[in-house]
């Protein structure tokens, strides 16, 4: 039976209970961690309905994001994540100019040097690093 239910339940509706469980059991090693019944988290929050609490531990709740900031806040711990988790770039120039006469030649700016100097004499190597 339960194999029949698990085989009607999209890919969608798998995500959307994995995700309030996920919430759920941070929410309770929160709580646990700082120690708290379910009567410190309503305290904390300055709510007055026990059964709210019950319900968020269950894993079935929808929860705001007014709710999820103000759990966030009075447990200490992040419940969501709206920084973009892109990879950056980095990249380095190195340059050298072939064939300076004597002495060398101080340049403020890419810009710089790429006028005083021909295209012809200069070198650019970039190699990539990971930020």
């Amino acid at each position: 039976m339960i194999d029949e239910l698990l085989e009607t339940i999209t890919p969608e509706e798998q995500a959307k209970t994995d995700a309030k469980m996920l919430l759920a059991a941070k929410i309770a090693d929160a709580m646990r961690n700082k120690q708290w019944k379910n009567k410190d988290l309503l305290k904390a929050l300055g709510k007055n309905n026990p059964s709210i609490i019950t319900k968020w531990l269950s894993g079935t709740h929808n929860f705001t994001v007014d709710t999820l900031v103000e759990l966030e806040n009075v447990l200490g711990i992040k419940l969501i994540n709206l920084n973009d988790q892109k990879e950056e770039t980095v990249s380095r120039y190195h340059i050298l100019v072939k064939g300076l006469a004597s002495g060398s030649r101080q340049y403020h700016s890419l810009n710089d040097l790429m006028v005083a100097e021909p295209v012809s004499n200069l070198f650019l190597s970039y190699p990539t690093v990971k930020a």
